[in-house]
C-alpha cells in the first residue's frame, strides 16, 4: 500500500471519529480543497484538539494539502501564537526575502504580517520561499481583521497545478530546471539589505557562496544574483510530484501585468527586478508563461475571511497569494518545519 492510500484510510476512519466528537469536517467546493474543520460545540479548544488528534490532523493536511480552521474563537495575536506553539517547530525567521514583511509583536517571535504590499495590488500564487535552497514545510495564516472588501488569500493545490500544465512543458522544466534572476537596488524594488537582512556585503557573499548563488555587486547599493533550482519536486512524505517553484511569480511577464503593460511593450530594465528562465538560460516564452498562469487560475480557490480563520497549508502541496482589498486588514503568518534541497528530492529526467 502506498503512502497516499494509507493517508486515505486514515482520513476515512478519522472523519467518523471526529464527527462523533469535537469537530465537524466539510468542504468549500467539489475540489475537496481546502478541508474545513469547525468545532462541533462552542468552546472547543483548537490547541487541545490538535494536540490530541495530531496524527489525524497531519493526515488530513497531507491528503488535502490545506486546511481551513474556522469558528474556534481565535481573536488575538496571542491566540494565534499559542496555536503555532502547539507544533514541534518554532516559527522560522523570514530570510532571503521576496517581499517586505515585519514582525507584528517582538514578544511573538517570527510571526509576521502577511505582507506590506500595497492593498490595491494582487500577489500572484506561489509556494513560500520555493526559490530558495531552504524553506518551511508548513505555512499558517490567521485573519485577525478581515478587510472591508476583498483581501482573500487565494490558494491552489500544487499537485493539480502540475497536472494542469502541458506534459511537454513540464518535461522541459524537469530536464532543465529554472534559472532565477534578481536585481536588488536600494529604493528601486527590494534592496539587498532587505533581502538578506544584513548591511554587511561580506555576509551576503558568504550566504551566496554557501548556496551556490552567483552574485555581482555592481555598486554599494546594487546587487545582481542568479541561481538554478528544480521546478518539480517529490513531496518527502507522500512521494507525490508537485509544482514547487517561483517560475510564475518571478517571471518578467508577471511584472508587466503588475505595471499594466502589454506583453509586447519595450520595458526599461530598471522596472524588471526579477525574471525566470529555463535552467540552461533559454527564455520562457510568453505562450509558456501563459500556460503556467492558466494552470494556476484553473485550480485557484478563494473565499471570504471570517475573523479568527486559520489557513494551514503544506507549503509543498499548496500555493497561496493575496487579492486586493479595501479598508483595514490584518492577517498574521508563520512558517514552521525547516526543509530544503538537502532534505527533499527533485524530479529530473
Amino acid at each position: 500500500m502506498n503512502n497516499l492510500s494509507k493517508l486515505k484510510n486514515i482520513q476515512s476512519s478519522s472523519a467518523v471519529i471526529s464527527d462523533q466528537s469535537l469537530v465537524v469536517k466539510e468542504f468549500l467546493s467539489a475540489s475537496q480543497f481546502p478541508l474545513v474543520i469547525r468545532p462541533r460545540y462552542k468552546g472547543v479548544d483548537l490547541v487541545d484538539w490538535v494536540k490530541k488528534s495530531r496524527a489525524e490532523f497531519e493526515g488530513e493536511l497531507l491528503l488535502h494539502g490545506g486546511l481551513l480552521l474556522r469558528g474556534f474563537g481565535i481573536g488575538t495575536l496571542d491566540d494565534f501564537g499559542r496555536f503555532v506553539d502547539a507544533f514541534d517547530s518554532a516559527p522560522i525567521a523570514y530570510m532571503f526575502r521576496s517581499s517586505p514583511r515585519h514582525e507584528l509583536d517582538e514578544k511573538v517571535k517570527n510571526v509576521y504580517n502577511s505582507t506590506n504590499y500595497p492593498k490595491g495590488e494582487s500577489i500572484n500564487l506561489h509556494n513560500e520561499s520555493s526559490y530558495s535552497r531552504s524553506w518551511g514545510m508548513k505555512i499558517l495564516f490567521c485573519c485577525l481583521q478581515p478587510a472591508d472588501e476583498g483581501g482573500e488569500t487565494p490558494i491552489a493545490d500544487s499537485r493539480k497545478i502540475l497536472a494542469s500544465i502541458h506534459p511537454d512543458l513540464v518535461n522541459k522544466f524537469k530536464e532543465k530546471g529554472v534559472l532565477y534572476k534578481r536585481t536588488l537596488i536600494k529604493d528601486i524594488g527590494m534592496s539587498w539589505q532587505e533581502v538578506f537582512q544584513t548591511d554587511d556585503p561580506k555576509m551576503v557573499e558568504t550566504v551566496c557562496n554557501k548556496n551556490n548563488i552567483k552574485y555581482d555587486f555592481v555598486s554599494d547599493d546594487h546587487l545582481n544574483i542568479e541561481w538554478v533550482k528544480p521546478a518539480v519536486y517529490l513531496h518527502p512524505v507522500s512521494k507525490e510530484a508537485t509544482w514547487f517553484n517561483h517560475v510564475y511569480f518571478f517571471n518578467k511577464y508577471s511584472r508587466y501585468e503588475e505595471l499594466g503593460l502589454a506583453y509586447t511593450e519595450e520595458v526599461s530594465s530598471d522596472l524588471i527586478h526579477t525574471d525566470t528562465l529555463f535552467g540552461d538560460g533559454t527564455t520562457i516564452s510568453l505562450d509558456e508563461y501563459l500556460e503556467i498562469k492558466r494552470a494556476y487560475n484553473l485550480n485557484k480557490i478563494a473565499f471570504e475571511y471570517e475573523k479568527g480563520d486559520i489557513i494551514y497549508l503544506d507549503n509543498m502541496l499548496a500555493a497561496h497569494g493575496r487579492n486586493p482589498y479595501a479598508g483595514k486588514r490584518l492577517v498574521a503568518t508563520a512558517i514552521i518545519e525547516p526543509a530544503g534541497d538537502n532534505l527533499t528530492s527533485s524530479i529530473n529526467l
